[in-house]
């Protein structure tokens, strides 16, 4: 049996598997009699959960972009020969990491944002999300710039590049390759922590979701529609990813 069978076939036996995992779930569940989840699909339903689709989409880009912004100044102040910088980064890097994403949100929100003229729950949110990630963005930029041969450093010195010739013709290009996985997979962490903003208030998927369950007292239903509509955003990022690791350890 050839290679691609065997695959085809593994394959098949694992969708097997999940397809006798949920039906087994099914017919234990005790509401299967009352289960309906096409309540969740009429009147206005489907527009606020296509809207609350569009904002969490929204917003996972426009923080993955913010929070590249951020990483690089980040990794450029803890590079950086002043220690006043390094010491900001590093303590900035370790009360992120040792905060949860909800309590963060939160305390941006109602103790900084809410309090600014340009109150705005959906900006505040994103604001958030783009501080939270930042310095997980930085690790990436300080991982990726380890993969770059020491001896270019000292071949731009050699031909006297200045420190943006660096960055825009020789480490950036090289950067880009090598991250591109883990900013899609940051992508993806982002579009499953943008649900805590519903704490906040923005009328994000997870939010929206919430909203139709609880009108219609169909609790599982909407979860359960949750589940398959992140993974539905989710998985193809995550392929995404895969394929784009495949092709740098191939220009390796």
């Amino acid at each position: 049996m050839s290679s691609k069978a065997k695959k085809i076939l593994s394959l098949i036996a694992a969708l097997a598997f999940y397809g006798l995992l949920i039906f087994v779930i099914i017919m234990l569940y005790p509401g299967r009699n009352d289960f309906n989840l096409g309540a969740m699909f009429t009147g206005g339903y489907p527009k606020m959960i296509f809207s609350g689709f569009l904002y969490t989409i929204f917003i996972s880009i426009i923080a993955l972009i913010g929070s590249i912004i951020l990483g690089f100044t980040l990794y450029l102040l803890t590079v950086s020969k002043v220690d006043t910088f390094r010491y900001i980064a590093t303590i900035y890097n370790e009360a992120v990491f040792g905060t949860p994403l909800i309590v963060f949100i939160v305390v941006v929100y109602y103790m900084i944002w809410k309090y600014l003229p340009f109150d705005s729950r959906l900006w505040g949110g994103i604001v958030a999300l783009v501080f939270y990630m930042g310095p997980y963005m930085k690790n990436l930029f300080e991982g990726a710039m380890k993969t770059i041969d020491p001896l270019q450093y000292q071949a731009m010195t050699v031909f006297g590049f200045t420190t943006y010739q660096k960055y825009r013709y020789i480490i950036i290009p090289q950067l880009i390759r090598v991250i591109i996985p883990s900013l899609i997979a940051n992508l993806t962490i982002i579009i499953k922590g943008s649900s805590l903003l519903n704490f906040i208030g923005v009328p994000e998927l997870y939010n929206q979701l919430l909203f139709v369950q609880y009108d219609n007292f169909l609790v599982m239903e909407g979860y359960l529609l949750m589940f398959v509509t992140y993974l539905i955003i989710t998985i193809p990022l995550i392929r995404i990813t895969r394929y784009f690791e495949k092709r740098v350890e191939s220009w390796n």
